[in-house]
């Protein structure tokens, strides 16, 4: 064979391959061209948007066409919110379909305000009484809307994307459908959540129809399930649409945890590397959970700052006996259980914790540590920032521990039973000074990781490992879900502020509580809670007042409730809300978070959301602890 023929063969085969190579499916391919439809949809829509809003304020169509175009609008996006909040997720929650509220900008060194838009905040006034007094409002939102997207879908276009990255995003967007969509937090004004989350599905089923088809024989299965999953939760949105009567926990148990399952079922089977192959940095969910209700669905070294490496059951073990130790208060009198008794679901029950030196009480009531770990900020008044950094604040405040880390240092090197302690939990501070700042918090923080709770009743029913509820749970949960709006700030599955579907902030509300919920005349107490939490880039207007949504797990031990405490009861808890809050009741304050209109529940409908809170309570997470 000469060079000339071989160099002739080689350049065939070459140009055979090549062209094979483009005639190879590309699942990705596919999938970005679908999205791209979809973006572009988007981009007619919100153009119609801003020429209907402008019509409706110039009287060419009236409210009820704009609001149609609305729903619309927001039916379209839901076909690309799954990417688009995987990729953009500061500039659609700022820009695109953020909470109704005023923000902070997250890349300025300081406080910079941005008035809500975006959607939700279109929907919310749309769907209003007041919609004709904001044509004008209406007419500057919509515009802005369209503005924002078009810049955003002049890089969408032309975004690369990873197969892994689609079914991570596809997976966050289940959680959203369940805990931001049905729930009715993503329609403030029209709650068209359960029509909007049909959208979503829909166009997550025809991308996923794209990856069944590159399935092996033996894994057909996995992709027919998946799409049939898809299918089912179709029709479940479909033939339910009232806002009201739709049943979440079915939804939740039949479709919303089997599609999160399912989707990493198919991603597998695909041999598609998941986020953990990829990354060492943390992740504030555990990728391979089955279900948003699973034991280990989030990570709890997310919001530390060592991570699960680092913790084990010598540092566990110190930990909980630092928890215990009266000796490192400045008197000797008091410990970390003086406030959070295990017995008490780690509460006091009292409405504000007494002084630990017995000058009074302390400003706040204290909240339970059960599942305290999981948020983002730390303090009723989140002015912690990781779990560890709580510890400080109650060794130097006057009324607590009063003392100082050396003097708690010296107290602990005079023990030898700490000293062994801390060598066998720290082994890598051999030589060095072992007990520091450091280790302290460490060991505190990790006994408080294991302080959680998520085998309750209503926790192991919806993971299939009981197969009966009272029928008042199901009602009550359906109740704190949809039409009580609960859910829409006690997000699933902390039922606490840790905000959905990436868990990676902890979220805060202006409610108004009352000084008295007894007294004749209402008013409302005086705390400034996170407004004065010394946090620079918070001492803005709308933080005042503002304060830390706690978890209702295991609620039925943590009372008297809210930051004062003075409310007894669940049944006081539940009227505030039912009555609008402070506004609701008719007093001043402007920048409440939480809705002013009754929710009109029956006494019935109270029960049985109380029936529910109490189906959350794991009494194992605290009768068992050791003390």
């Amino acid at each position: 064979m000469n060079k000339k023929f071989l160099v002739l063969v080689i350049i065939a085969f070459v140009t055979i391959g090549m062209q094979f190579s483009f005639m190879v499916k590309n699942t990705t391919d596919d999938v970005r061209n679908l999205a791209l439809t979809y973006a572009t949809e988007m981009l007619k829509a919100t153009e119609k948007l801003e020429i209907t809003a402008q019509a409706f304020s110039d009287g060419e169509v009236d409210a009820e066409s704009f609001r149609q175009v609305v729903f619309e609008t927001r039916k379209v996006y839901k076909q690309n919110e799954f990417l688009l909040e995987y990729f953009y997720p500061i500039t659609v929650k700022g820009q695109i379909n953020g909470a109704p509220l005023p923000h902070l900008d997250p890349y300025f060194p300081r406080p910079v305000i941005h008035e809500p838009t975006g959607l939700q905040t279109i929907d919310e006034i749309a769907f209003s009484e007041e919609i004709d007094e904001n044509k004008d409002e209406l007419v500057k939102l919509s515009h802005d809307v369209n503005i924002h997207y078009r810049n955003l879908y002049r890089d969408f276009k032309n975004h690369p994307f990873l197969d892994r990255e689609v079914f991570e995003a596809a997976r966050f967007e289940i959680i959203r459908i369940f805990t931001m969509g049905v729930s009715g937090f993503d329609t403030p004004g029209s709650l068209n959540g359960i029509e909007e989350s049909k959208s979503a599905l829909e166009a997550l089923r025809d991308c996923f129809e794209k990856y069944t088809q590159d399935l092996d024989k033996e894994d057909k299965r996995v992709g027919k399930n998946t799409i049939k999953l898809f299918d089912g939760a179709i029709e479940a949105v479909s033939n339910s649409p009232d806002f009201n009567e739709f049943d979440r926990l079915a939804f939740l148990k039949e479709y919303i945890d089997p599609l999160f399952a399912a989707i990493l079922d198919l991603q597998l089977a695909l041999n598609i590397e998941t986020i953990n192959e990829t990354t060492s940095l943390k992740q504030s969910t555990n990728y391979f959970a089955r279900s948003i209700f699973d034991e280990d669905f989030l990570n709890p070294y997310y919001y530390t700052r060592f991570g699960k490496n680092s913790d084990n059951p010598k540092l566990r073990e110190l930990g909980e006996k630092l928890f215990y130790e009266t000796r490192l208060s400045a008197d000797g009198r008091g410990s970390c259980a003086s406030c959070h008794h295990p017995d008490k679901a780690f509460t006091d029950g009292q409405p504000k914790s007494k002084a630990l030196n017995g000058d009074g009480e302390l400003l706040r009531n204290a909240p339970t540590l059960l599942n305290s770990a999981y948020a983002k900020r730390f303090f009723l008044d989140m002015r912690a920032m990781k779990l560890e950094d709580q510890v400080e604040h109650v060794v130097i405040n006057p009324k607590e521990f009063h003392t100082s880390f050396p003097s708690m240092f010296k107290t602990i090197e005079q023990d030898s039973i700490y000293k062994n302690m801390f060598a066998m939990a720290f082994p890598e501070f051999a030589g060095k000074q072992m007990i520091n700042k450091t280790t302290v918090s460490q060991a505190l923080a990790s006994y408080m990781i294991s302080l959680k709770s998520f085998n309750s009743p209503f926790d192991k029913y919806v993971r299939g490992e009981t197969d009966h509820i009272d029928k008042s749970v199901k009602r009550g949960f359906n109740l704190f879900m949809g039409k009580a709006a609960c859910g829409t700030c006690h997000f699933a599955p902390t039922f606490a502020g840790l905000a959905p579907p990436m868990y990676q902030d902890s979220e805060s509300e202006v409610l108004g509580v009352l000084k008295n919920p007894k007294a004749e005349v209402p008013e409302i107490d005086t705390d400034r809670g996170r407004g004065v939490n010394k946090n620079p880039m918070e001492e803005v207007w709308f933080y005042d007042m503002s304060f830390k949504t706690v978890t209702v797990r295991n609620v039925e031990f943590t009372g008297p409730y809210f930051h004062n405490g003075a409310y007894e009861t669940l049944e006081e808890v539940l009227e505030f809300y039912n009555n609008g809050g402070a506004v609701g009741l008719g007093l001043d304050l402007d920048h409440q978070t939480l809705a002013g209109d009754s929710l009109k529940l029956e006494p019935s409908e109270v029960q049985e959301i109380i029936s529910f809170m109490k189906s959350l309570s794991d009494v194992s997470s605290f009768q068992e602890v050791n003390f």
